[in-house]
């Protein structure tokens, strides 16, 4: 039986012609029915609120078409002025022409641009724009020299993350996995570096000390007359817990016994 416009492409089941196939009549997905948070979620909420409202706001840039594929960046307020503070605080500068030059160099990372059919011209993709100057506002550069290494470091980002998705979709393209690796590695430098240009110091430190301990033996020796046992008292201070006598001697002076030699050994 010959397939009808609206069946799926034979020998490809579940697959619809594009070119057949009615999107307006296509059914529409029922969205599932979400459970309450969870209780803990709940009680979480209000100090993420806080923490929210406590993060600086970044300057964010609204791109106006100009023809030629070149757009002009204005701000989302009305307030010019407050817009000119927001950048020159991003940049750590009080230049316009470092502002400009920024902004310029910022745009070039974002590669990916969308059709404006309404001006006739391709567009900039603006919330990209936007996170990558936020990036850089993060930073909180003091002057120039930092913006202009907190961009790099905005660049060594984008660039991860375009050449890991590529890595994860061409898993065989091992140059491509071995890049993705060094820029994580230099991403991961760049920010060591930044610690040590202020003063902060990440480096893992292990403090040993070392300590002489000195222990001293005393033995004390009590040699007296013959007591009641009639021996020789050689034994432990009275300090020691296990006090005890020594063995008797057959010698009536209390003399110790003398060990035998090598030859009186041999004779008994």
């Amino acid at each position: 039986m010959a397939a009808s416009s609206s069946d799926p492409i034979p020998g490809r089941t579940g697959l619809v012609d594009p070119a057949t196939a009615d999107v307006a009549q296509a059914p529409q997905r029922k969205r599932r029915d979400r459970d309450d948070p969870h209780a803990d979620q709940v009680a979480w909420k209000p100090g993420a609120e806080k923490r929210l409202k406590s993060r600086p706001i970044h300057p964010m840039v609204m791109l106006e078409p100009k023809g030629m594929d070149r757009e002009e960046w204005t701000s989302l307020h009305n307030d010019e002025r407050l817009h000119d503070l927001q950048l020159a605080e991003a940049f750590g500068t009080r230049s316009y022409a470092v502002i400009w030059t920024f902004l310029r160099q910022l745009e070039a990372l974002c590669d990916e641009r969308w059709w404006d059919e309404e001006h006739r011209q391709w567009r900039i993709d603006e919330p990209t724009f936007n996170t990558i100057l936020a990036l850089v506002g993060s930073v909180k550069p003091r002057n120039e020299m930092e913006a202009a290494f907190a961009a790099q470091m905005a660049a060594t980002h984008m660039l991860t993350m375009k050449v890991s998705a590529r890595a994860i979709k061409y898993e065989w393209d091992t140059k491509t996995v071995a890049v993705a690796s060094k820029l994580a590695r230099t991403f991961a430098m760049q920010m060591e570096a930044l610690h040590l240009m202020r003063g902060k110091s990440r480096t893992a430190r292990q403090s040993i000390k070392v300590r002489k301990e000195i222990h001293q033996h005393v033995h004390y020796h009590a040699a007296g007359g013959a007591g009641e046992t009639g021996g020789q008292s050689h034994g432990r201070s009275a300090h020691a817990p296990d006090q005890c006598n020594a063995l008797p001697s057959p010698d009536e002076s209390g003399r110790v016994v003398p060990l035998p030699s090598r030859a009186r050994k041999a004779a008994l």
